[in-house]
């Protein structure tokens, strides 16, 4: 009888580990090919509009992924270069933390207009900077009250801020700030992921460990310990396919729809196709 109800306990339970064990994968990558990152170069960017951008010291190289076009453009008011983000296919805005600037630039990275000082809006000490999915507008991150600002850069205006992120999202270690479709996202180096909708409310709050993140719809790529997983909000956590041998200094991009790791020496581009 006792062996009886042993098979018939495991027999029920067996299917409901499989279950468990087998969590839907909503993406496949599909390699595409390896770009060699310039020698000498100090940062890479890519944006959402499939450029990248290899800085060394003042000079700017831009490279279309579509078309392999590459442009270079050396600016003397550009004596660091912390962030590059693609506004829209014709505008690109160069962010410097030590000179507390935004400059902007054409698709060829000819520079239109002024710089934009940022001590002028009473904005001492940003540190990060994104583009919004709003038009004509950037996201910024003051450190000093830890405020989180909408800038118009053509009205040269600030249309809504909230200080104290920290004390209001109890927010730990360094932000970074991304805008997709779904919302606001703000990732630090100490496993955060906050969503926030356009009106600045939090909207979803998660905490994992990860070593790279990247938004992708309604949820995030990320690196974790030699593992590229996919998070969802709707259906958590997934690992993808071994596609590459990571390690902690890699970094994930998304443009488009495709997802870039960036290695030491190479860019490897991946298609996301969904499942």
């Amino acid at each position: 009888m006792n062996l009886l109800k042993y098979l018939l306990v495991s027999l029920f339970i067996a299917p409901l580990a499989i279950d468990a064990q087998v969590a839907p994968i909503p993406y496949e990558l599909v390699y595409q090919h390896t770009i060699k990152i310039p020698s000498n170069t100090e940062q890479t960017f890519i944006d959402y509009g499939n450029n990248l951008y290899f800085v060394t010291k003042d000079q700017i190289t831009r490279q279309s992924l579509a078309t392999g076009i590459e442009n270079v453009q050396s600016q003397k008011a550009w004596q660091s270069i912390d962030q590059i983000i693609s506004i829209n296919a014709m505008k690109t805005v160069v962010f410097s933390q030590t000179q507390q600037q935004l400059c902007f630039t054409d698709n060829t990275l000819s520079q239109q207009g002024n710089c934009i000082d940022l001590q002028d809006y009473d904005l001492t000490n940003v540190t990060k900077v994104a583009a919004s999915k709003r038009p004509d507008m950037l996201w910024l991150y003051d450190e000093l009250n830890s405020t989180l600002v909408l800038f118009n850069f053509v009205q040269h205006q600030i249309i809504q801020s909230v200080s104290n992120l920290r004390g209001i999202l109890n927010l730990q270690g360094e932000p970074r700030l991304e805008e997709n479709e779904t919302g606001l996202w703000i990732f630090t180096n100490t496993g955060q992921i906050i969503r926030m909708d356009d009106y600045l409310n939090a909207i979803s709050q998660q905490s994992f460990p990860f070593s790279s993140i990247v938004p992708f719809k309604n949820g995030c790529f990320f690196l974790r310990d030699e593992k590229l997983y996919y998070n969802s909000l709707i259906n958590g956590e997934t690992m993808l396919q071994t596609i590459s041998t990571f390690n902690p200094k890699d970094k994930l991009h998304i443009s488009g729809n495709q997802i870039i790791i960036e290695k030491s020496k190479t860019l490897e581009v991946f298609i996301i196709k969904e499942n």
